[in-house]
């Protein structure tokens, strides 16, 4: 039985519509093609099928700003799966993560879940009211997981650590995600310029919960011992 291939897929052109589209010649289109520069696979048949979304990013006078993240499939549970599965490639990255008790760990894993969804709704919000709430949720938990590690006895630098490693594997999955839906290089610019922003505030914040645990803890009455 053949398969079908083709056109039928929108996602997916031959190379006679790939030239209709870029109004260039076949040469050109196999050419970018070759130097990587559009995906492309190859039908049961040999036939060479062309990435629509790449060919299009190299259009001249597209709109740069970026898809939402919504219509692309990638809603905010997807990208916590993706965030924690990276997250946890190279569990010995920071080693005293490994003497954090279970109880612990899964304190700041609810917290990390909590932070990772309000983020993602809010770089996917186009009403800047509704970013901004969203953006107001991850902060508060933000600053909830800095006061719970300032009571658990963690220092600030330990606990900007615990930060960066939510930080760095999350912008890595967007990273990933610009690649897999082949935004254009100003898309990609804007959502990475936007999570780093982002991501600012909720380390000022993370340690801003910290300081008021370490604050109070300061200003407690020492116990006294009776004589």
């Amino acid at each position: 039985m053949s398969t079908r291939t083709s056109t039928k897929d929108p996602g997916w052109v031959s190379l006679t519509e790939a030239c209709a589209l870029l109004g260039v010649s076949p040469s050109t289109v196999r050419r970018w093609a070759d130097s990587g520069m559009v995906r492309t696979y190859l039908t049961p048949g040999g036939h060479r099928r062309f990435s629509r979304l790449g060919l299009e990013a190299l259009l001249p006078d597209r709109p740069t700003t970026r898809p939402s993240l919504g219509d692309l499939g990638e809603t905010p549970g997807r990208m916590a799966r993706g965030y924690r599965r990276e997250a946890t490639d190279d569990p010995g990255r920071i080693p005293w993560v490994a003497e954090l008790g279970d109880a612990q760990r899964e304190r700041f894993r609810a917290y990390g879940r909590s932070i990772v969804t309000s983020l993602v709704a809010a770089l996917d919000s186009e009403d800047p009211a509704t970013r901004a709430d969203r953006l107001r949720e991850a902060e508060d938990a933000c600053a909830e997981y800095g006061r719970v590690a300032g009571r658990e006895g963690l220092g600030a630098p330990m606990t900007a650590d615990l930060f960066l490693r939510f930080r760095r594997p999350f912008l890595g999955e967007l990273g990933a995600l610009a690649r897999r839906r082949e935004f254009d290089a100003a898309a990609t610019l804007t959502l990475m310029a936007e999570a780093n922003a982002a991501l600012d505030g909720l380390l000022l914040a993370t340690l801003r919960g910290w300081e008021s645990a370490a604050l109070a803890d300061r200003h407690r009455p020492a116990a006294t011992t009776a004589s």
